[in-house]
């Protein structure tokens, strides 16, 4: 995951972050992505809280990087 500059790709999620992030990301395809194969309450109750906790994450990256901006 890297966003786009005129100075290079940079990395949106630092690697140590990394591996909880895809966590994240991989509950959420299983019942959301191309390929999902779960569908129950309890999978879909799993992906809403990984959802939270992935957009949670993200403004938190979002206000670090408007302060050393």
């Amino acid at each position: 995951m890297t966003a786009h500059t005129g100075q290079g790709d940079i990395p949106l999620v630092p690697p140590q972050d990394r591996e909880v992030v895809d966590e994240w990301l991989a509950r959420i395809a299983a019942v959301v992505g191309r390929d999902a194969k779960e569908d129950g309450p309890e999978a879909c109750r799993t992906a809403a809280e990984a959802a939270e906790e992935l957009s949670a994450y993200l403004w938190m990256l979002r206000a670090l990087r408007r302060r050393t901006a």
